[in-house]
């Protein structure tokens, strides 16, 4: 709900908001009746059995009136001006692929940001703004849903791909899509700015690397063009093969990943950390092989 009260702050209120609820088990469906009665947004709620982050933005754009789509999570918070910065720059940008991402920086309240989260908030294993801060060009791997915006008809014409089961490189391969179709206008708007209260710890993190391997593996069997080494092939050939025969013992990743996290609480970030969460890297990697009879039904 907090999400919904952040937009209810905006400097700009022309705007619809539709909340698609992916087959929560929470009290979402019992605290959105109430709010709805009485919220001054123009809010619609949709709730769908649990299908994954892509099938329910698919569904959500599928309600929108708004030639603009500004897509934020649930454990986003929109900074006062967020709408205002996208809405401004598209008027300023009416090209059908002109995109804009905003900046998602960890929420100060309501969580404690660990050295490790500071970490991995700069890290490109979760988002590349330091290197945006810097002055990089983005592309279309910086297809951020966490905050960007997108017009309504550019979406509808390249709907995210609901064969990837996770919040992991399914928005990338919308904007890879994009990219190669029609070419892909992306600007990074530092103004545009929005909260993240996500707490993780280095443990969290493995678990959800082993789910971006999965997702950079169908992604590599869709789009073969693209097919770059996971990250373990860009080390040495002896640690790049001691990695994948770890990988290959949950007995031995696990104690790899309880080392690297005791190492992390005093110094972060270290090798063995690198070398942990590679390994879960890997072994999501390998496990999308399973996926490729139904990847091959979607690549449209």
């Amino acid at each position: 709900m907090e999400c919904l009260a952040h937009l209810e702050n905006q400097t700009c209120n022309d705007f619809e908001v539709v909340v698609v609820d992916d087959g929560s088990t929470d009290s979402t469906p019992r605290l959105m009746e109430p709010y709805l009665k009485k919220t001054r947004l123009a809010v619609r709620y949709v709730r769908q059995d649990n299908g994954g982050p892509a099938k329910a933005r698919n569904l959500g754009i599928s309600m929108l009136q708004s030639p603009v789509c500004v897509l934020i999570g649930d454990d986003i918070f929109a900074s006062s001006t967020l709408v205002e910065r996208h809405m401004n720059w598209h008027g300023k940008n009416p090209e059908l692929n002109a995109v804009a991402v905003g900046w998602t920086q960890w929420n100060a309240t309501g969580q404690t940001i660990t050295p490790f989260m500071r970490w991995l908030g700069e890290s490109p294993e979760q988002f590349a703004y330091k290197d945006l801060l810097a002055g990089a060009e983005p592309d279309w791997h910086n297809f951020y849903t966490s905050n960007l915006s997108v017009k309504t008809e550019l979406l509808r014409s390249f709907p995210f791909n609901e064969c990837f089961p996770y919040a992991a490189m399914e928005d990338s391969e919308v904007g890879y899509r994009i990219q190669k179709e029609c070419g892909l206008k992306i600007k990074f708007l530092p103004e545009a700015v929005a909260y993240h209260l996500h707490p993780t710890t280095f443990r969290q993190f493995c678990e959800r690397m082993v789910r971006v391997g999965c997702s950079w593996g169908l992604f590599h069997d869709l789009w073969p063009e693209q097919r770059l080494p996971p990250p373990t092939k860009m080390l040495s050939r002896a640690l790049d093969s001691a990695l994948r025969a770890i990988a290959r013992s949950p007995l031995l990743t696990g104690l790899l990943v309880w080392s690297a996290d005791i190492a992390s609480l005093a110094v972060c970030p270290n090798r063995l950390m690198k070398a942990a969460y590679l390994c879960k890297f890997q072994v999501g990697y390998e496990s999308r092989r399973d996926s490729d009879g139904k990847l091959a039904q979607h690549r449209s």
